[in-house]
């Protein structure tokens, strides 16, 4: 993603109006963050930090109120309609250096890795991009990091990290940290939180290594139940909840 300043930088070149530059910033900063809220203040502060002159914020204000592609939120604040999000992507996607997908709950919901770290959050967001589009290799490979990153960073809550490592210090492969989860008790999970885990293995272990195999879409549904479990209780044993 470009910064704010390079943006609005590709905008100028085609001499867009007040108005859109307003909507587009809006635009821009949520997709990160979708129904974000900003203030026509905020809004004016980001244009001026980014070179351009003094804005006027009560213009702002009544070009926002009045334009079909905001709404109110809050007591002062606007963000992007939801009817307005297909046609602005369509309009600004060409002004960033990679175009955003949409993010969406197709495999796991958000709201489940709220306290999860950034990274985490990251990554299921391409997980969940990648089931929507039909990129079901993706999902695979996306879904086994996950939950080594899951399984890593329950031991490590646990101050057990050690018992995950091999001779050479670093942390075993996905099969070796399933293995440790299922027959030790450092990390107690629950009966359906291992069967997700191993009726996942197989799936991931030929995503990422069988170069004749394609994961297909009822491979994903079939274990996301189980998945889903899985990675909520691994939350939990890492203090992410």
């Amino acid at each position: 993603m470009p910064t704010p300043k390079d943006f609005l930088e590709s905008l100028s070149k085609d001499k867009i109006s007040s108005i859109d530059r307003l909507v587009a910033l809006l635009w821009y900063f949520s997709l990160e963050k979708p129904n974000l809220s900003m203030t026509p203040a905020e809004l004016c502060k980001e244009i001026e930090s980014s070179g351009y002159g003094k804005q006027n914020v009560s213009r702002a204000k009544s070009q926002l109120k009045k334009d079909r592609r905001t709404v109110k939120s809050g007591a002062t604040g606007y963000r992007i309609s939801i009817k307005s999000n297909d046609q602005l992507r369509s309009d600004y996607s060409k002004y960033l250096k990679v175009i955003p997908v949409r993010q969406t709950d197709s495999v796991f919901p958000e709201e489940i890795f709220k306290k999860a770290r950034g990274y985490t959050i990251k990554v299921v967001n391409q997980l969940n991009a990648s089931y929507h589009y039909g990129l079901f290799d993706c999902t695979a490979v996306m879904c086994r990091r996950l939950l080594e990153t899951l399984i890593i960073e329950s031991y490590e809550h646990a101050g057990k990290e050690a018992s995950i490592k091999g001779s050479d210090g670093n942390f075993l492969m996905f099969s070796g940290l399933i293995a440790c989860a299922e027959n030790d008790s450092v990390i107690a999970l629950s009966r359906n939180g291992l069967k997700g885990l191993k009726s996942f293995k197989t799936l991931g272990d030929l995503s990422a290594h069988n170069r004749r195999f394609n994961a297909r879409k009822n491979d994903i549904d079939r274990i996301r139940d189980g998945l889903r479990v899985a990675c909520e209780e691994l939350l939990h044993l890492a203090g992410q909840t």
